[in-house]
């Protein structure tokens, strides 16, 4: 630290306390702690300038540079992020859903460079971090208890405050807990004894204060401490032990009479090894407390929220992507009509006429430095505004993990049900309704739900590519919905896919369409925005012509070499690249641009906005649901993927919630001579026998004989390789393989996996049973090469063309066609989406309409079906194949 000062403030309900800290020194510096009147009764904007205010006359007297602010202040508060949950309190209600932290820090620039400067905790957490940094215990269990209007509780173990442990109270809190039928509160608050006094003397008074002066003189005043002890005792008793409390230390107003009722505390307690302690000075304790916290935060300090050595898309199309004569990693559509603008300068001015503004969004975005840079920019333009969080509305925790448990699959580490509700049902709508918007100033309210509230105002969209969502789930700095706590990746992916993914899809479908403003909110301190009119334009041209998805990469256990010899643009200083997401409609974007600035929305954006243009006669069948995928999956120098199969339908929709299931090819896009494929079993094989190998082989950490169970087949260019549900199955070494499948992607059942653990060092999870109870012993032996291999049919040819019919198993619901040219070729949709790859040949021209598009070789691209014709032109010196995939018209207009 730089600077060995710093600001306390506690916030009381009547007053703030100010003072400048000596942070080296643990003390408050002489002459400069300040009380200021504040009305907790006030709309948000008059509270929160008078906090402004205080502070800025506390540091001009000073007058020297400080470290930062620490804020002690009563709660319910998301302390971190510095937003109100005070409601119904009757004080600083006008606060909920407040983002303090955001108004501090945009009239407070000239003192402090970084809102992470800014930290706030909980009044009774600060009084007992302050008591023990003075009273340096730090290898102590302490609890600390401040008496006054209410009961206010803290916890600390070997010097750091204790967040929601296994030992203390719901959220650390023991205001609320059950005592003698009422709430703890109730019985330890000064309600308490102003209740009991006029019970005693049949008079009303208004202050504690009076009730001790009268004990000098008066048994009946003193008993009515004696009794409070006793309640007190009694109630912290089974809190302490289950603590194990060294030290308990007492602060507030009522703690200042402490000689009145010690001895009934004490004997209640009934604990000769607790140390009590009473607080000199709860205000200053608190201060100090707050500006420990800040000193830990800053060291602490996390600033990596993005885990990932892919390179974040630039917002901006380089000069030499535009030249270029290979695979585009960021593809984008140009659009024709309209504008999209860049920057949060751009975006705050046009915002900026607005009275009140709805700011929405998908999980990822990380809010706090959103709108830190939003309301900054507004602050330049002379506007002031208050921002609102949605989160704080957000139900408790405990009642959000109830309501998904059931979606969660228990202890399975890969496996869950798709969540029935709604993104509204993790909102407490008492709560989201009292957000307000302060007529005297810009109010925002921003978050993902934040235009389930009763806001008649503008909506702006903010969304993100579901890779960096990832990437951010990695770096440890991602919440899922409703959540207090964040969890590791991998158990934090399975309740986005299965609970806060399938929320947030709905709400965005329900939304697309009536957004004024959508903002592409990837890039870290930067983003680009256009209108919805804009965005809904530029659907409606991309939901007719060709457009490529924005692929993205992933390294695996398995990976191999090919994308990352063959594709440029992509980080090198990686081991492997497994996959390549070429289209995965739940997973990838689709890139706007204009004027060489890009915007980024979800795939799915297509289909809420008009599935019925993308996929023709499938709309009816297939809904906002995108059928089919392409991905590829590279083992060039790399292993073999698990032996593995997919489940049925009906185990999808029984044990998942899912509509359909993983129906999948292997198209051989790139072979190394003797490369193979595993794919059924061979003749003879038993079911019993298979699942013991299985089982032994995993129970006592052995390598199975696979090839003594599963066929192997020569995987040669352009073979394809037909795995229905059940069958059994995995890419061998050496193969560039472009899966074609069902758009559902998690549905895998590893049932062996070469003994090997992930890149993490953790095993990976196998699923024998499930595998068991789904695979099909019905692939096997001469059958596999008779109906599981595809057979090629030539089903049209002309000059310099043809096109080929690869055959399919009865159970794939999509077909595949080969369109091999010297040429050109013109191909009718027939009212149903193409999905198409450049599966040879360096590059084609393909055109639909007025609009045409630059294909590179093994680059995947999409005809809606509302096209209806396209042409391809070959413009490389060799025959070009095109593969191509569509519904098959049998499974149009009927519900999976």
């Amino acid at each position: 630290m730089n600077n060995k000062f710093a600001v306390g403030i506690d916030i009381g309900g009547s007053h703030l306390a100010i003072a400048i800290v000596d942070v080296q020194k643990k003390e408050i510096v002489k002459d400069t702690k300040l009380h200021f009147d504040i009305d907790s009764k006030q709309d948000a904007l008059p509270i929160l300038e008078s906090i402004v205010a205080a502070v800025k006359e506390t540091l001009n007297a000073f007058n020297q540079p400080i470290l930062g602010i620490g804020v002690s202040i009563p709660g319910p508060l998301d302390y971190e992020n510095g937003i109100s949950k005070i409601f119904n309190c009757n004080k600083y209600d006008s606060l909920f859903g407040a983002d303090i932290k955001n108004y501090l820090y945009t009239h407070l620039t000239e003192y402090i460079d970084n809102p992470s400067k800014i930290v706030f905790m909980n009044d009774a957490a600060c009084f007992t971090l302050g008591e023990a940094w003075i009273n340096n215990w730090t290898t102590n269990n302490v609890t600390a208890v401040t008496l006054g209007t209410g009961i206010g509780s803290g916890f600390m173990s070997d010097g750091k405050i204790v967040v929601n442990g296994d030992n203390t109270p719901p959220n650390d809190e023991v205001f609320n807990l059950p005592f003698k039928n009422k709430r703890a509160e109730d019985w330890l608050g000064s309600e308490w004894f102003l209740n009991a006094y006029q019970d005693t003397f049949k008079d009303r008074i208004e202050n504690v204060k009076v009730i001790a002066d009268k004990a000098n003189t008066s048994n009946e005043a003193r008993q009515i401490f004696q009794s409070f002890g006793t309640n007190l005792g009694d109630f912290l008793s089974p809190i302490l032990r289950g603590f194990k409390t060294e030290y308990l230390i007492l602060g507030g107003s009522i703690a200042k009479s402490y000689p009145l009722f010690i001895e009934t505390l004490k004997d209640s307690i009934n604990n000769t090894m607790l140390h009590i302690h009473i607080s000199e000075e709860t205000e200053d304790s608190a201060i100090l407390g707050a500006v420990q916290k800040l000193s830990i935060d800053y060291n602490e300090l996390v600033t990596n929220k993005r885990l990932s050595s892919q390179f974040l898309m630039p917002i901006n199309i380089q000069d030499d992507e535009v030249d270029s004569q290979g695979y585009e990693i960021y593809p984008s559509f140009e659009i024709n009509e309209g504008v999209i603008n860049q920057g949060f300068k751009s975006l705050a001015k046009e915002l900026s006429t607005l009275k009140s503004v709805v700011i929405d969004g998908y999980l990822g975005v990380y809010w706090d430095e959103f709108m830190l840079s939003l309301t900054s920019e507004l602050k330049l333009l002379g506007v002031n505004s208050i921002a609102f969080a949605a989160s704080a509305a957000f139900k408790d925790s405990e009642e959000v993990d109830d309501m998904i448990a059931p979606f969660l699959g228990g202890d399975d580490p890969v496996f869950g049900k798709m969540f029935t509700g709604e993104l509204s049902d993790f909102y407490n709508t008492d709560k989201l309704n009292n957000i307000n918007e302060d007529d005297n100033v810009l109010s925002i309210i921003y978050g993902s739900g934040a235009s389930l509230s009763n806001w008649d105002s503008k909506i702006v969209y903010v969304d993100i590519p579901k890779n960096e969502i990832q990437y951010r789930s990695r770096s440890g700095a991602l919440l899922n919905i409703g959540a207090q706590e964040i969890v590791s990746p991998k158990p934090q992916y399975k309740r986005m896919f299965f609970v806060d993914w399938i929320a947030l899809n709905k709400h965005k479908a329900d939304l697309i369409n009536r957004i004024d403003y959508i903002v592409d909110g990837q890039f870290s301190d930067d983003v680009s925005w256009t209108t919805g009119n804009t965005l809904r334009h530029g659907l409606d041209e991309m939901s007719q012509n060709v457009f490529r998805p924005r692929p993205w990469f992933a390294s695996g256990v398995w990976g191999g070499q090919w994308i990352k010899d063959k594709i440029d643009g992509l980080q090198k200083d990686i081991i492997n690249y497994a996959w390549s997401f070429e289209l995965i409609a739940p997973e990838n974007g689709i890139v706007l641009s204009h004027n060489k600035t890009r915007l980024e929305v979800s795939f799915d954006v297509l289909q809420y906005h008009d599935n019925n243009a993308i996929l023709g006669a499938a709309a009816e069948t297939f809904g906002f649901d995108f059928p089919i995928r392409f991905n590829f999956l590279d083992t060039y120098d790399g292993d073999n993927l698990s032996v593995q199969c997919h489940p049925t339908p009906e185990y999808v929709r029984d044990n998942f919630g899912d509509k359909f299931t993983q129906d999948e090819t292997y198209y051989i896009l790139d072979a190394e001579p003797g490369a193979e494929v595993y794919l059924g079993f061979k003749e003879g094989v038993k079911k019993e026998e298979f699942h013991n190998a299985l089982l032994e082989s995993h129970e006592k950490a052995k390598k199975m004989d696979v090839d003594k169970y599963v066929q192997k087949f020569i995987a040669k260019k352009h073979d394809l390789f037909l795995i229905p549900r059940g069958t059994i199955h995995c890419s061998g070494i050496d193969n560039m393989v472009l899966e074609i499948s069902t758009t559902k992607y998690l549905y895998t059942f590893k049932m062996y996996d070469w003994m090997r653990l992930d890149l993490d060092g953790s095993p990976r999870p196998l699923n024998i049973q499930r595998g068991m109870d789904n695979v099909n012993f019905d692939c096997i032996g001469d059958k596999v090469q008779e109906e599981y291999i595809s057979k090629e049919t030539i089903i049209d040819e002309g000059i310099g063309y043809k096109t080929k019919r690869l055959s399919m198993h009865s159970k794939h619901f999509y077909e595949l066609f080969r369109f091999e040219f010297n040429d050109e070729i013109e191909i009718n949709t027939n009212n149903q989406c193409h999905i198409l790859n450049l599966v040879e040949g360096s590059k084609i021209k393909v055109i639909t309409g007025e609009k045409s598009m630059i294909i590179q070789y093994a680059e995947t691209f999409v005809i809606p079906a509302k096209t209806k014709q396209y042409k391809m032109i070959n413009l490389g010196s060799s025959e070009a194949k095109v593969i191509q995939s569509n519904v098959k018209n049998e499974f149009c207009s009927t519900r999976l």
